[in-house]
């Protein structure tokens, strides 16, 4: 192990947190996980610096060198307490939305790659990036913002809508609305969300126009006008009004033609010139429109998902790019789907049965669990937080994959006690 260093700030954990919970087939990793075993890999120490250490229990103990605890929201505080590493400072980096932007500026102070710390793409303010597409002359959508806390919500473009937190994650008080009623009930939905490790939120909501078509993402990594795309996922989604991904299918290709030319002229107008990148976006009739922007790799268990279909996983791309080494080549074949279980009844979870078989099933290369027998669990499903679990299938396209997924799906069987609610 050398003596330069690897730092990231925070942790991106999977969905059911920082916690070894059932599976089958491949073990998943968090896309923290992968990133600092990437560094490890080439030879890096790493050192998180983290608002709680108790957030994340022991799943990182072995590929953490040190944990170094501070108010992560504060640049200077982080910056500070690199001061406790001996040797070389190599890199510093999030993969955590409310944390990008801390970085980025950690990393200017020490003269290190990293985004522009005043760009609009890691602001966490999704406002901020529609008012830079306008700027830049890049099509988009009618928006609009309003407090949280307005004495009487109502939308300022007109109904219907799509309303959401200017710094929201996880589909967290994201709807489509149709009058203010629906508003004010998200709005006080968020007024009352928290969302941890001391980030504070913005409690304004932006209102945006409806865009009809499929949503896609691209997964990848600019490096000022270099820019790899690892590939492109489309989605199962629920009915509105809430927009929760049931399914997200990877390959490496583009949706449209021009596909990559709007990658990089979106990521152009938000003024990022490095980093992961995952950019959502509907394709329309009249072409691509942003739906938001990213300034970190795809999360959940996608990473992993990318990594069967491209020959490496993006963690070794991004960390590859942070310390100036080269770059492995993607070798893209096939598709991946990662399906994302939700319970068709709402109650205690019991127990699970299947998971072995599903893993054993043709394609299926992991499943497993985000909750525990007796979690809660809903059929009433408005977050991509409220998934219980997960298949990752692979085809040689995306449909092949998605139905190896459901097949392998249709064989865990969830027990849930209904009666305890």
């Amino acid at each position: 192990m050398g003596n330069s260093w690897l730092v990231s700030v925070e942790l991106h954990t999977l969905p059911g947190g920082a916690r070894e919970l059932m599976s089958a087939g491949d073990r998943l990793t968090a896309p923290s996980q992968q990133f600092l075993a990437a560094a490890r890999a080439r030879g890096h120490r790493t050192a998180v610096v983290a608002a709680d250490r108790s957030f994340y229990g022991s799943a990182f103990d072995d590929l953490v060198d040190a944990w170094l605890i501070t108010d992560t929201s504060n640049p200077e505080h982080v910056g500070h307490m690199l001061v406790a590493l001996s040797g070389e400072i190599a890199a510093v980096h999030s993969s955590v939305d409310s944390f990008v932007g801390v970085a980025a500026s950690v990393s200017r102070q020490y003269g290190l790659p990293g985004p522009a710390p005043d760009g609009a793409a890691i602001r966490r303010d999704k406002s901020a990036a529609r008012a830079a597409m306008a700027r830049a002359g890049v099509e988009d959508v009618r928006w609009a913002t309003q407090p949280a806390d307005a004495a009487h919500p109502s939308s300022p473009i007109g109904y219907p809508c799509v309303v959401k937190p200017v710094d929201g994650a996880s589909s967290w008080d994201v709807a489509l609305v149709e009058s203010d009623e629906e508003v004010a009930a998200i709005a006080r939905s968020h007024m009352g969300r928290a969302y941890g490790r001391g980030v504070r939120p913005k409690r304004t909501l932006l209102f945006e126009e409806v865009l009809e078509g499929p949503v896609f993402s691209a997964e990848g990594f600019v490096d000022a006008d270099e820019l790899t795309v690892f590939g492109y996922s489309d989605r199962v989604m629920t009915e509105p009004p809430y927009f929760v991904e049931l399914a997200l299918r990877f390959a490496a290709e583009p949706p449209c033609a021009g596909a990559e030319d709007f990658v990089r002229d979106t990521l152009r107008a938000l003024d990022y010139d490095f980093g992961p990148f995952h950019l959502e976006f509907v394709l329309t009739d009249e072409g691509p429109r942003l739906l938001e922007m990213n300034a970190r790799l795809v999360g959940a268990g996608m990473q992993q998902a990318i990594g069967y279909v491209s020959g490496l996983r993006p963690a070794e791309v991004t960390v590859a790019k942070l310390t100036g080494a080269a770059v492995p080549a993607l070798t893209p074949e096939g598709a991946v789907t990662e399906l994302r279980i939700t319970s068709p009844v709402t109650g205690r979870l019991r127990g699970v049965a299947g998971l072995d078989a599903a893993a054993a099933a043709p394609g299926c290369r992991s499943v497993g669990m985000y909750v525990e027998p007796g979690e809660a669990v809903s059929a009433d499903v408005h977050s991509n937080s409220q998934r219980v679990g997960y298949v990752q299938a692979v085809g040689e396209t995306r449909e092949d994959s998605y139905r190896n997924a459901l097949a392998a799906a249709a064989l865990i069987e969830l027990d849930v006690d209904t009666e305890a609610v």
